[in-house]
């Protein structure tokens, strides 16, 4: 027996019924050194540059983190995709793993640029509505499912704390679109491109951003 709709929002995740297009942007490709950032870190900071003890510690967790971000974001998209091009409606694997996936993209991306501040509040203000203060809000969402669960931060019926609709991740209290996180990984592409060579951090990043303008 096929499911209903109300049976896959309700017992699946909330809204799967309508999760039915989505455009994700590939962002395999960002950099040329994309995927290689922590490795060239460590041989600059072993054999061309000395730096402090935290510094040194930060920007290899920043760099961790990040490549981690990428590889986490490109692995909820693949299984995104593959959910929606499923020719079995009822088929929800793929769409489950693809939030296991999309969560620790949270983890990672919204870790990679507390540590970028070296957890200095200022990635943004409380209740200001930036992609930060979003991001931080599904992260904590799906970090802390066992208190949505129990302050009933969950969809009415719903399974999950964070979903997929057709234009990005939602929780309760916030959104992130497909773009806004592509957005986002641009960002720490251009930091990780920096931090592999902490004697050329600044000036890489600088002239990265400058080449936007």
């Amino acid at each position: 027996m096929p499911f209903t709709n109300e049976f896959k929002d309700k017992y699946v995740a909330p809204h799967i019924s309508s999760f039915t297009a989505a455009t994700i942007p590939d962002m395999s490709a960002v950099s040329e050194a994309q995927g290689h950032w922590l490795l060239s870190f460590v041989l600059n900071s072993g054999l061309v540059v000395t730096m402090d003890d935290a510094t040194r510690r930060t920007l290899y967790n920043f760099l961790r983190r990040a490549e981690r971000a990428f590889g986490d974001y490109e692995a909820a998209r693949q299984a995104a995709l593959a959910y929606l091009t499923n020719l079995n409606p009822d088929a929800v694997s793929e769409y489950i793993i693809a939030i296991g996936h999309w969560e620790s993209f949270l983890s990672q991306a919204y870790q990679a640029w507390c540590l970028l501040v070296r957890g200095q509040k200022i990635l943004f203000e409380p209740g200001d509505g930036s992609i930060m203060q979003r991001l931080n809000l599904l992260y904590n969402r799906a970090k802390h499912a066992e208190s949505a669960i129990t302050s009933q931060q969950l969809p009415p019926d719903g399974t999950l704390p964070v979903w997929l609709q057709n234009d990005g991740l939602h929780s309760v209290e916030a959104a992130l679109t497909f773009s806004e996180m592509a957005g986002m990984l641009e960002d720490l592409a251009r930091f990780a491109d920096g931090a592999q060579n902490p004697l050329t951090m600044r000036e890489t990043v600088m002239a990265a951003y400058t080449s936007d303008t």
